[in-house]
Protein backbone atom coordinates (compact mmCIF):
# COMPACT_ATOMS: atom_id res chain seq x y z
CA UNK A 1 0.00 0.00 0.00
CA UNK A 2 1.42 3.42 -1.12
CA UNK A 3 1.01 6.53 0.64
CA UNK A 4 1.50 9.70 -0.65
CA UNK A 5 4.37 11.74 1.06
CA UNK A 6 3.01 15.37 0.59
CA UNK A 7 -0.69 14.01 2.04
CA UNK A 8 1.24 12.31 4.99
CA UNK A 9 3.62 15.20 6.05
CA UNK A 10 0.60 17.31 5.74
CA UNK A 11 -1.62 15.01 7.87
CA UNK A 12 1.27 15.29 9.92
CA UNK A 13 2.15 19.11 10.76
CA UNK A 14 -2.16 19.42 11.16
CA UNK A 15 -2.18 16.81 14.13
CA UNK A 16 1.41 19.01 15.64
CA UNK A 17 -0.68 22.17 15.12
CA UNK A 18 -3.62 20.70 16.48
CA UNK A 19 -1.69 19.31 19.51
CA UNK A 20 -0.11 22.75 20.17
CA UNK A 21 -3.69 24.66 20.11
CA UNK A 22 -4.70 22.15 22.10
CA UNK A 23 -2.04 22.82 24.90
CA UNK A 24 -0.97 19.57 23.94
CA UNK A 25 2.24 19.91 25.55
CA UNK A 26 3.64 16.53 27.53
CA UNK A 27 2.82 17.30 31.25
CA UNK A 28 5.78 16.33 33.19
CA UNK A 29 5.06 14.98 36.60
CA UNK A 30 7.55 16.40 39.43
CA UNK A 31 8.97 14.91 42.50
CA UNK A 32 6.14 16.27 45.02
CA UNK A 33 3.70 14.62 42.10
CA UNK A 34 5.29 11.13 42.69
CA UNK A 35 5.58 11.86 46.58
CA UNK A 36 1.80 12.48 46.49
CA UNK A 37 1.08 8.73 44.38
CA UNK A 38 3.83 7.38 46.37
CA UNK A 39 2.54 7.81 50.03
CA UNK A 40 -1.27 8.05 49.18
CA UNK A 41 -1.88 5.66 52.28
CA UNK A 42 -0.07 8.01 54.88
CA UNK A 43 -2.64 9.59 57.56
CA UNK A 44 -0.07 12.58 57.13
CA UNK A 45 2.85 13.69 55.41
CA UNK A 46 5.16 16.87 54.64
CA UNK A 47 8.38 17.66 52.22
CA UNK A 48 10.80 20.42 52.86
CA UNK A 49 13.45 21.63 50.26
CA UNK A 50 16.74 21.05 51.96
CA UNK A 51 18.89 22.29 49.04
CA UNK A 52 18.81 22.86 45.39
CA UNK A 53 21.47 23.28 42.73
CA UNK A 54 22.53 24.37 39.52
CA UNK A 55 24.70 22.34 37.32
CA UNK A 56 26.53 23.01 33.72
CA UNK A 57 27.02 25.44 31.84
CA UNK A 58 25.37 25.56 28.35
CA UNK A 59 22.94 22.49 29.28
CA UNK A 60 22.13 23.07 32.40
CA UNK A 61 20.39 20.26 35.06
CA UNK A 62 17.91 21.30 37.77
CA UNK A 63 17.96 19.84 41.16
CA UNK A 64 16.37 19.63 44.88
CA UNK A 65 17.10 17.52 47.83
CA UNK A 66 14.47 17.27 49.54
CA UNK A 67 13.76 16.48 53.80
CA UNK A 68 10.60 13.88 53.81
CA UNK A 69 8.54 14.11 57.64
CA UNK A 70 6.71 11.06 57.73
CA UNK A 71 4.76 9.73 60.75
CA UNK A 72 5.48 6.10 62.70
CA UNK A 73 2.56 4.03 63.56
CA UNK A 74 2.28 5.38 67.01
CA UNK A 75 2.08 8.88 65.54
CA UNK A 76 5.66 10.14 66.16
CA UNK A 77 7.48 12.37 63.28
CA UNK A 78 10.89 11.22 62.07
CA UNK A 79 12.69 12.94 58.99
CA UNK A 80 14.63 11.26 56.48
CA UNK A 81 16.56 13.02 53.20
CA UNK A 82 16.22 12.51 49.88
CA UNK A 83 18.79 11.86 47.29
CA UNK A 84 19.27 14.36 45.07
CA UNK A 85 16.08 14.73 42.62
CA UNK A 86 16.17 16.73 38.94
CA UNK A 87 13.91 19.26 38.27
CA UNK A 88 12.08 20.50 35.83
CA UNK A 89 13.26 24.51 34.79
CA UNK A 90 10.19 26.19 35.52
CA UNK A 91 9.56 24.50 38.44
CA UNK A 92 13.26 24.68 40.29
CA UNK A 93 13.09 28.99 39.38
CA UNK A 94 9.07 29.23 40.84
CA UNK A 95 10.42 27.50 43.96
CA UNK A 96 13.79 29.76 44.45
CA UNK A 97 12.69 31.41 47.29
CA UNK A 98 11.13 28.52 48.87
CA UNK A 99 14.76 27.11 50.52
CA UNK A 100 13.77 25.52 54.02
CA UNK A 101 10.04 25.91 53.45
CA UNK A 102 7.54 22.74 53.25
CA UNK A 103 6.17 22.59 50.02
CA UNK A 104 4.08 19.56 49.95
CA UNK A 105 1.92 18.77 53.20
CA UNK A 106 -0.76 16.44 53.66
CA UNK A 107 -3.12 17.07 57.14
CA UNK A 108 -4.60 15.03 59.09
CA UNK A 109 -8.10 15.53 57.57
CA UNK A 110 -6.27 14.29 54.11
CA UNK A 111 -6.08 17.82 52.93
CA UNK A 112 -3.12 18.12 50.16
CA UNK A 113 -1.67 21.81 49.65
CA UNK A 114 1.63 22.45 47.35
CA UNK A 115 1.42 26.08 48.31
CA UNK A 116 4.83 27.02 50.51
CA UNK A 117 4.85 27.52 54.13
CA UNK A 118 7.15 27.51 56.98
CA UNK A 119 8.30 23.91 58.35
CA UNK A 120 6.38 22.44 60.88
CA UNK A 121 3.42 24.52 60.80
CA UNK A 122 1.65 21.28 60.03
CA UNK A 123 1.78 20.26 63.43
CA UNK A 124 1.81 23.58 65.45
CA UNK A 125 -1.97 24.00 67.33
CA UNK A 126 -1.90 19.96 67.53
CA UNK A 127 -3.13 19.49 71.08
CA UNK A 128 -1.50 15.84 70.73
CA UNK A 129 1.99 17.41 70.18
CA UNK A 130 2.03 20.47 72.45
CA UNK A 131 0.57 23.56 73.59
CA UNK A 132 0.38 27.51 73.71
CA UNK A 133 2.49 28.91 76.10
CA UNK A 134 3.09 32.49 76.95
CA UNK A 135 6.50 34.20 78.00
CA UNK A 136 6.26 38.41 78.79
CA UNK A 137 2.84 39.08 77.15
CA UNK A 138 4.06 36.49 73.87
CA UNK A 139 1.97 33.05 72.98
CA UNK A 140 4.45 31.03 71.36
CA UNK A 141 4.02 26.86 70.37
CA UNK A 142 5.79 24.50 72.80
CA UNK A 143 6.23 20.91 71.97
CA UNK A 144 5.40 18.40 74.86
CA UNK A 145 8.57 16.81 76.25
CA UNK A 146 8.56 13.72 74.37
CA UNK A 147 8.34 15.66 70.83
CA UNK A 148 11.07 18.24 72.01
CA UNK A 149 13.16 16.70 69.32
CA UNK A 150 10.58 18.33 66.67
CA UNK A 151 12.13 21.68 67.63
CA UNK A 152 15.13 21.08 66.06
CA UNK A 153 13.90 18.77 63.34
CA UNK A 154 11.84 22.15 62.00
CA UNK A 155 14.39 24.70 63.32
CA UNK A 156 12.00 25.93 65.89
CA UNK A 157 14.49 26.42 68.76
CA UNK A 158 15.76 29.48 67.10
CA UNK A 159 12.83 30.74 65.33
CA UNK A 160 9.79 30.18 67.96
CA UNK A 161 6.45 29.76 66.03
CA UNK A 162 4.39 32.90 67.57
CA UNK A 163 0.82 32.46 68.04
CA UNK A 164 0.20 35.63 66.29
CA UNK A 165 2.12 34.57 63.35
CA UNK A 166 0.22 31.06 63.21
CA UNK A 167 -3.05 33.18 63.02
CA UNK A 168 -2.23 34.96 60.23
CA UNK A 169 -1.12 32.17 58.51
CA UNK A 170 -4.52 30.46 59.31
CA UNK A 171 -6.90 32.84 58.71
CA UNK A 172 -5.22 34.74 56.04
CA UNK A 173 -5.91 31.97 52.98
CA UNK A 174 -2.24 31.03 52.88
CA UNK A 175 -2.90 27.08 53.60
CA UNK A 176 -3.35 25.80 50.12
CA UNK A 177 -3.49 29.12 48.41
CA UNK A 178 -0.73 31.14 48.21
CA UNK A 179 2.59 30.75 49.82
CA UNK A 180 3.41 32.16 53.51
CA UNK A 181 6.93 33.75 54.75
CA UNK A 182 5.97 35.23 57.98
CA UNK A 183 6.73 39.18 58.53
CA UNK A 184 8.96 41.16 56.07
CA UNK A 185 11.68 43.46 57.38
CA UNK A 186 12.97 45.30 54.98
CA UNK A 187 14.21 42.77 52.35
CA UNK A 188 14.37 39.74 54.36
CA UNK A 189 11.46 37.57 55.06
CA UNK A 190 11.22 35.61 58.50
CA UNK A 191 10.93 32.40 56.71
CA UNK A 192 12.54 30.78 52.94
CA UNK A 193 15.44 31.66 51.09
CA UNK A 194 15.52 35.23 51.88
CA UNK A 195 15.58 34.67 55.57
CA UNK A 196 18.37 35.74 58.25
CA UNK A 197 17.96 32.27 59.67
CA UNK A 198 18.41 29.95 56.21
CA UNK A 199 20.95 32.40 55.27
CA UNK A 200 23.10 31.70 58.33
CA UNK A 201 21.99 27.70 58.43
CA UNK A 202 22.99 26.99 55.38
CA UNK A 203 26.16 28.73 54.16
CA UNK A 204 27.25 26.36 51.57
CA UNK A 205 24.03 26.89 49.91
CA UNK A 206 24.64 30.43 49.24
CA UNK A 207 28.46 29.90 48.82
CA UNK A 208 27.54 27.68 45.93
CA UNK A 209 25.07 29.89 44.63
CA UNK A 210 27.51 33.06 44.21
CA UNK A 211 29.62 31.43 42.65
CA UNK A 212 27.96 28.91 40.17
CA UNK A 213 27.67 31.12 36.55
CA UNK A 214 24.64 29.00 36.10
CA UNK A 215 22.64 30.29 38.84
CA UNK A 216 23.06 34.11 37.90
CA UNK A 217 22.62 32.97 33.73
CA UNK A 218 19.70 30.84 33.92
CA UNK A 219 17.93 33.49 35.91
CA UNK A 220 18.11 35.94 33.76
CA UNK A 221 17.16 33.97 30.78
CA UNK A 222 14.82 32.55 32.65
CA UNK A 223 13.41 35.81 34.78
CA UNK A 224 12.88 33.27 37.00
CA UNK A 225 10.92 34.61 40.04
CA UNK A 226 9.02 32.68 42.46
CA UNK A 227 5.16 32.51 41.26
CA UNK A 228 4.44 31.33 45.33
CA UNK A 229 6.17 34.39 46.44
CA UNK A 230 4.07 36.55 49.08
CA UNK A 231 4.52 37.64 52.65
CA UNK A 232 2.09 37.70 55.91
CA UNK A 233 1.02 40.97 56.75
Amino acid sequence: MRINLTVLVSFTILISLFLVGCGGREFTKTPLDNYIVEFSNEPSFSVIIEDMDVDGTFFKTYKHLYKVIRNKKDGTPYSEISGWKEVEKDFFWNNENNLGMTVLEKDEEGKISKTASPPGYGYVGNSRYGEWRSNNGNSFWAFYGQYMFMSHMFGMTSRPVYRSHYNTYRSGGYYGGRGYYGPKTGSSTMYGTNSAQTKKSRPNFFQRRSTKSGWSSSRSRSGGRSRGFGFGK
